[in-house]
């Protein structure tokens, strides 16, 4: 009688405790996945300076439950993975890519590079904050609405690599490096 007096209260406890435990200890990585969440931010700290996006919807981050990140870099579409682990955030910068020349004013570049720099996450106030890794800065998106068609979906070709041009650079610097590779028709 005792034992099971004795369960039901280390049950209870645990509960209470479960219900009284902050929002933000909770991993609330679900409340980013599936938004088109577009550039509108960078704040640099060598040197100090803070930048607006002029086109956000050029420079949109989309986060899919699988780990894939989905990513409109102004022309061109980039599929990176990523992972989370508690506030900690980390890109895969190997992932397929179109390779367009988005011209001299384009910012794609550098959205890329510092979204490979993420370090930490963040939602405040309806943003989406990253903390740049080697204390670079910071990276502030908006939520752009629900992600229906991601950004950075790179198309499907069935194989045949003159339907994507992109696929040609990718597959000549993979033979310039030397590096083995099978292609098979989708059936």
């Amino acid at each position: 009688m005792h034992t099971r007096l004795g369960v039901v209260i280390v049950v209870a406890v645990l509960l209470l405790a479960g219900a009284l435990v902050p929002v933000a200890w909770a991993d609330n990585h679900s409340a980013i996945l599936g938004i088109r969440w577009q550039w509108t931010q960078l704040t640099e700290t060598q040197p100090a300076s803070q930048s607006v996006v002029p086109d956000p919807e050029n420079y949109v981050l989309v986060l899919t439950e699988e780990g894939s990140a989905n990513i409109q870099a102004d022309c061109n579409q980039v599929q990176w993975t990523y992972t989370v682990e508690g506030d900690s955030i980390t890109f895969d910068t190997l992932g397929p890519s179109t390779l367009a020349f988005c011209g001299e004013d384009s910012s794609d570049q550098l959205f890329l590079e510092k979204l490979g720099m993420a370090n930490t996450w963040r939602v405040k106030e309806g943003r989406l904050v990253f903390e740049l890794g080697e204390d670079a800065g910071t990276m502030v998106f908006q939520n752009g609405g629900a992600a229906d068609a991601a950004p950075g979906a790179l198309p499907e070709t069935g194989g045949a690599a003159a339907a994507a041009p992109w696929a040609y650079t990718v597959l000549a610097g993979l033979a310039a490096a030397g590096a083995g590779l099978v292609l098979r028709r989708k059936k």
